[in-house]
């Protein structure tokens, strides 16, 4: 009786157009890294950060004491709330002096609810 059984799960498995396992062809991805040395054009934390509120939404953003050594980079400026959320942003913009003027802000950041400003700098 077990070799009947044994020989009829064989035929079944063995029989032409039954589902099987089909042969899958990878794919491969290629990977790569890379390293570079990364340099500061200066400390970003002397940036002072102020604000122009209009009808209690904060229009413009005016940036000083950037690091000579930045001018020419590219800064990005995120105005957040108490909690750290991001209320509104603005860049990446080419710094084009020590003292940088934003006004093309996306996102609501209210007079109230704006309490500071995380400024990120790549280059130059």
């Amino acid at each position: 009786m077990i070799a009947a059984v044994a020989g009829l799960s064989f035929a079944v498995l063995g029989w032409p157009g039954s589902a099987g396992a089909t042969p899958v062809a990878p794919t491969p991805k290629k990977v790569g890294g890379a390293f570079t040395a990364v340099s500061s054009c200066g400390s970003l934390s002397g940036i002072g950060v102020a604000w122009t509120v209009t009808a209690n939404v904060v229009t413009s953003v005016v940036l000083t004491s950037i690091p000579t050594a930045c001018v020419g980079g590219t800064l990005s400026l995120t105005l957040v709330d108490a909690s750290n959320a991001s209320l509104s942003s603005a860049g990446p913009i080419t710094v084009t002096g020590t003292t940088q003027t934003l006004t093309s802000l996306t996102g609501l950041g209210t007079a109230t609810s704006v309490v500071g400003g995380y400024v990120s700098m790549v280059g130059p």
